[in-house]
């Protein structure tokens, strides 16, 4: 069972490195220096926290990664707005909604 921080750090690292490779598609960038000291920062942090996970955490982000990469930019705008929204809703909604989500893919915790 992922624990919740080893599952906000993939996500973490998983979002940051989707978010440097839109902002590298759109403005252009090429190389590592073409991204802002607060982009470089992130980044880093983001591959220490994943360089500190079990290795099999690291494969699972890095096969979600790949599955990222693979789909559309119009999938991947979809997703993007879908995690917005989640971010948006109050508390308590987006708890009942993480809650009624894990129950969904089968890892427990109660609706009510």
């Amino acid at each position: 069972m992922v624990g919740r921080a080893q599952l906000l750090t993939a996500v973490a690292f998983f979002t940051m490195i989707a978010t440097l490779l839109a902002s590298a598609h759109g403005a252009g960038a090429q190389s590592w220096r073409d991204f802002s000291p607060k982009e470089r920062y992130d980044a880093l942090q983001n591959y220490w926290r994943h360089e500190q996970l079990p290795q099999d955490r690291q494969q699972d982000v890095e096969k979600g990664y790949e599955r990222w990469r693979d789909m559309s930019p119009e999938e991947r705008a979809r997703i993007r707005q879908n995690y917005e929204r989640l971010q948006h809703l109050p508390p308590q909604e987006r708890e009942r909604f993480q809650r009624r989500y894990k129950k969904w893919k089968g890892e427990g915790g109660s609706d009510h």
